[in-house]
């Protein structure tokens, strides 16, 4: 007895369903499934709206590379390990001259933009998006904000018009010393100081890409403050935004984390709780962690990566990047990846979800299943 061949339908079915990880795995299995995860885009639809999410670590390193890491926290001793292979790599920045590029790093598609002076003006770029129809998390619509450092300039990239404007009524801040960016169900936040009352210490602002309205959030209670031994902005697998906090003239550090974020109105409201706090015998800047770039791995477990770089006091031009894995008791295991040529961007943890989601070129041709 033979079994019955599934139709195309039920196979697209049940493909759109699984996590696009293993998609991958699956594309020298068929030249079919091949052309359908790549080429189209009802497909990607379907798979964006029904499949699993996936949170993985990536790490950027000099030269601007971005590597996979591997995270253990399953056994006794959590460990990290940062693959060989390297998914991305540009002399200089994901900026070149004039230009700036959108990427999915799952697919490998592209997208560049020209910019016009903005690159060589320092401003931010920031990636972001809203949801066309909210009941569909396939129906994305993406963003590009323009802000200048100092707060008196801020302009939007539409991808779907291919255009640039300005938009009237800037968010009234310019960017803090700790000017890390994070997107978190994409909406862009970041810390600030406004502008007509920099005494009154950092904000944390957040930017709606559908209103493309600003709201400011206050920090933690009791460390609303001037200043910060070390302040420093984190998601947490896709859901939460992480404050690592230090204030001045201690050495304990704080990690909280969001409980709830509404940015309805333009002083939106949080709340905080607590995950995990430090006290150490030296100070996280004796470790020369200045801005560190954080990750939460594990919320129940209360483990948090973060990685720095030292330098080599006997060649400045030398340095090697480690990454500390804190926990509870103060416990902290070191990992190091050897010397590199120092050069290029401080290294960073970032979260990435993969998705099949399109990248197309500007005045591109849609693809099939349009």
């Amino acid at each position: 007895m033979t079994t019955p061949e599934l139709t195309k339908d039920s196979v697209e079915e049940i493909l759109c369903r699984v996590p696009a990880t293993n998609l991958k795995r699956l594309r020298c299995t068929c030249k079919q499934w091949n052309r359908l995860f790549k080429d189209d885009e009802r497909f990607a639809r379907e798979h964006c709206d029904k499949a699993a999410k996936e949170v993985l670590a990536l790490m950027l390193t000099e030269k601007y590379r971005i590597s996979p890491m591997s995270v253990n926290l399953n056994g006794d001793v959590p460990s990290v390990e940062l693959k060989s292979f390297t998914l991305c790599t540009h002399e200089g920045s994901l900026r070149y001259g004039s230009q700036i590029v959108v990427w999915n790093p799952f697919t490998g598609q592209t997208r560049w933009i020209e910019s016009g002076n903005r690159c060589k003006e320092g401003k931010i770029f920031v990636l972001g998006y809203y949801y066309q129809d909210k009941n569909k998390s396939c129906s994305k619509s993406y963003k590009v904000l323009c802000l200048s450092p100092f707060g008196n300039d801020t302009e939007i990239y539409e991808l779907n018009s291919d255009s640039w404007r300005t938009i009237p009524d800037g968010p009234g801040y310019y960017i803090s010393d700790s000017g890390h960016m994070v997107s978190l169900k994409g909406n862009t936040y970041w810390f600030a100081r406004e502008i007509a009352k920099p005494h009154l210490g950092i904000s944390l602002l957040g930017f709606d890409f559908q209103t493309e309205k600003s709201s400011s959030f206050c920090l933690p209670l009791p460390y609303q403050g001037p200043l910060y031994e070390i302040l420093s902005l984190s998601v947490v697998r896709e859901e939460k935004l992480s404050v690592f906090i230090q204030p001045v003239y201690t050495s304990k550090t704080e990690i909280w984390v969001t409980s709830k974020i509404d940015n309805t109105t333009t002083k939106g409201a949080v709340s905080w709780t607590k995950v995990l706090s430090l006290e150490k015998k030296r100070k996280i800047t004796d470790l020369q962690i200045k801005d560190p770039d954080l990750q939460i791995t594990d919320q129940e477990k209360k483990i948090v990566l973060c990685c720095e770089r030292w330098m080599v006091m006997e060649d400045e031009t030398k340095s090697f990047d480690k990454i500390f894995i804190l926990g509870e008791d103060n416990k902290v295991i070191e990992v190091s990846f050897g010397v590199g040529i120092t050069e290029g961007c401080w290294p960073a943890i970032l979260n990435y979800v993969p998705s099949l989601a399109r990248v197309e070129p500007a005045g591109g041709k849609r693809k099939r299943g349009d």
